[in-house]
């Protein structure tokens, strides 16, 4: 749960986890309050920065708003900033109690096709995430704009739309190449180089554009000045995503719910940018049963998958367990759904601290840590509370690669609708997964917040 500068979520949430005991002396203190600098880039800042990018209007996509949580004990006070693909402009702002959330509908403050928010806080520990109107479909707020980004999996085949929707957060413009990968190979068409996006503006890059009827495109964008905000939105069918993407390639991705239900679908879809064959090993972990592992060779400067269901080497079982290694970096998406249309989602990078919250306000179908190391983790757990409510804390020891749902290690919470939860652990070796709801299981996966 792998797209931006990252930073530690609750650097200074240690000395506070330090007493929390394992969960067969569960605690319960009043109203557990999170450091001021928690979430933050710097500890103790006077101010900080959320960008979000990606939401349409009525007649796209994507349309949805933005809910901004304050996880501090303090008030916070935000200014927002909403600009348009037409340039159209508009600010408000909210104030916001402790622990309290409000939200921003930008189509219903600017004019435009598709929209982002950059957001100033004055303080710290105060994160966003931006919700589709129809609650399948979340990406966390960053921090800071990259200056690469690569995702796979795009589809601009009949009846699909892939999109980058860029926001350049800075006070100068900047300029950027865009580089695809499909399973004919590499292509960099002229159109998408040397490509600007003014000082604190918008652009909507349509793929298809110039990467015509094509299924599993793997894209890379890299900035050549200044530094971007970016999120990939993917329609397939009737099915809206948002791809969060990943700062780097890597020879190793988790994805630890993967559905393998009857009448779902679900691909590790993996772009190969290097000179030399990507030789992918999938190992799929199924209760009750023993799978073979899945191998692929992925040409250089092109796509290629391995499908994990339907496919006859790997049984109809609810979740798999999946975890990817290849001899070259390459990066990933997972492709769920239905014949109805899938929707993508990046990887997770192994960190040591993630929030969840309820954004959509269904709830999780399954929520789940992995430990990514060899070695047994000590993962703590943390509930966010409304003042003059109780917190509950707990930690719980992880087996080397072992995957567990959240709620069979944490009884502070029976279930995780309308909550919001706070994981750490000591090492950067954790691995955070949530899904929504669905049927079949398992086709809507949220990326957790992570730092990023």
């Amino acid at each position: 749960m792998a797209r931006s500068v990252r930073v530690p979520l609750l650097a200074v949430l240690a000395l506070a986890l330090a007493a929390v005991g394992t969960l067969s002396t569960l605690e319960k203190p009043s109203n557990a309050v999170l450091s001021a600098s928690s979430l933050s880039l710097s500890k103790g800042a006077e101010s900080t920065a959320l960008y979000c990018t990606g939401l349409s209007g009525t007649k796209g996509d994507a349309l949805g708003h933005v809910t901004f949580l304050n996880t501090t004990g303090s008030t916070r006070t935000i200014n927002v900033e909403i600009v348009s693909d037409t340039a159209k402009r508009s600010t408000t702002s909210l104030k916001l109690a402790p622990h309290a959330s409000g939200s921003v509908d930008p189509q219903s403050l600017v004019a435009g096709s598709d929209f982002a928010v950059a957001a100033q806080v004055n303080g710290s520990g105060v994160v966003g995430e931006e919700v589709a109107q129809d609650a399948t479909a979340e990406s966390p707020c960053t921090y800071a704009g990259v200056t690469n980004w690569f995702a796979a999996g795009f589809d601009s085949t009949v009846g699909s739309l892939a999109q980058l929707s860029i926001y350049n957060p800075t006070a100068t413009a900047a300029v950027f190449n865009v580089s695809t990968y499909t399973p004919h190979g590499f292509n960099a068409p002229a159109p998408f180089r040397g490509m600007a996006v003014g000082a604190h503006s918008l652009v909507e890059i349509n793929l298809g554009s110039q990467v015509v009827n094509t299924s599993n495109i793997g894209v890379h964008v890299k900035v050549l000045r200044g530094s971007i905000a970016i999120v990939g939105v993917q329609r397939s069918g009737s099915v809206t995503s948002f791809n969060d993407g990943v700062t780097s390639t890597s020879t190793k991705a988790w994805y630890p719910r993967v559905t393998t239900a009857a009448t779902a679908t679900a691909q590790i879809r993996i772009t190969n940018t290097g000179s030399l064959p990507a030789n992918v090993t999938v190992d799929v972990g199924l209760k009750d049963y023993h799978v073979a592992p899945q191998t692929q060779t992925i040409a250089p400067y092109s796509s290629g998958a391995v499908v994990i269901t339907p496919n006859s080497a790997i049984p109809v079982a609810g979740y798999a367990t999946v975890r990817l290694t290849s001899n070259v970096a390459v990066f990933t998406s997972l492709a769920t759904g239905t014949s109805a249309g899938f929707a993508l989602s990046s990887p997770v990078t192994p960190s040591t601290d993630f929030l969840i919250a309820d954004f959509s306000g269904r709830g999780f179908d399954a929520a789940t840590v992995t430990n990514t190391s060899s070695k047994t983790l000590t993962v703590h757990f943390t509930t966010i509370v409304a003042e003059g409510q109780q917190s509950a804390s707990g930690s719980a020891q992880l087996g080397g690669g072992s995957t567990q749902e959240i709620l069979a290690l944490f009884s502070g919470v029976r279930t995780l609708k309308g909550a919001t939860l706070l994981v750490t652990s000591s090492k950067p070796s954790l691995v955070v997964t949530t899904t929504l709801a669905t049927t079949p299981v398992g086709t809507t996966i949220v990326v957790p917040l992570d730092g990023r």
